[in-house]
């Protein structure tokens, strides 16, 4: 018996209207996917801010696709936060990146919850910490405004300087280390070519770290070729109202 040319490309029409019906709810899913974690993105980034009392809102990116399944369980696995040009006083943090695990929300709007643990790095590049260091070593300071200070890495925990003081030059090499979580401080360690009595206002200097998003502390410091970076991290942090 034979078949009827007829039956066959009708069902042929259906089954590619049926393909091109379900691609094109697939392509509408995904693209409100991505629109409502851009929203989400959005209101986290505010609810940071004032968590955080900051300045400027920072970068967030929600992490995971489908980014809907997240928000119906109310639990993110992953969410990367990151700010620059934090500032206080005389020190700039150059960058923040932290990453935020088992974040909860209390409601769909994602305008509050807690996080559970939140790790990064922070970077203090050598032209910040330069220019703080001018402005908090007293009559050096001063001096150094109109000359230059020219930082670089010296060891795993050292800055070296090279130092113009128009009528002679010097070098100077401090030691970087950590006193609190908000502070750190920067010892002289050795010297050559520098006046004696300008010695005194570069023997220690204590710097304070600009608050940080999220209740960010820093744990440890290294010094690096592109300056000081920090370690940080924090535990349990709420955030919204």
């Amino acid at each position: 018996m034979s078949s009827y040319p007829g039956s066959q490309s009708a069902g042929k029409r259906r089954g590619l209207r049926l393909l091109i019906a379900l691609v094109v709810l697939i392509a509408v899913l995904i693209a409100a996917d991505f629109t409502a974690k851009a929203v989400a993105e959005n209101v986290a980034a505010t609810a940071f801010q004032k968590q955080g009392k900051l300045s400027h809102k920072p970068s967030v990116s929600i992490e995971g696709f489908p980014f809907l399944t997240q928000v119906a369980r109310k639990s993110f696995s992953d969410v990367l936060v990151s700010d620059s040009n934090l500032k206080e006083g005389p020190l700039t943090i150059t960058s923040v990146h932290a990453k935020a695990t088992g974040v909860k929300i209390n409601s769909f709007s994602f305008s509050s919850g807690t996080i559970a643990h939140l790790s990064g790095t922070l970077l203090i590049d050598f032209a910040s910490l330069g220019n703080t260091l001018t402005t908090e070593v007293g009559p050096l300071g001063a001096v150094l405004h109109g000359a230059g200070l020219n930082l670089s890495a010296a060891g795993p925990d050292e800055v070296k300087a090279s130092i113009n003081l128009i009528v002679t030059t010097g070098s100077a090499t401090w030691r970087v280390t950590k006193l609190s979580p908000r502070e750190l401080n920067i010892q002289l360690i050795k010297s050559s070519g520098l006046p004696p009595s300008l010695l005194s206002s570069i023997q220690s200097v204590n710097v304070h770290i600009p608050k940080l998003p999220l209740g960010l502390t820093i744990k440890r410091v290294r010094v690096t070729p592109a300056g000081v970076v920090g370690t940080v991290s924090g535990s349990d942090v709420p955030f919204g109202s």
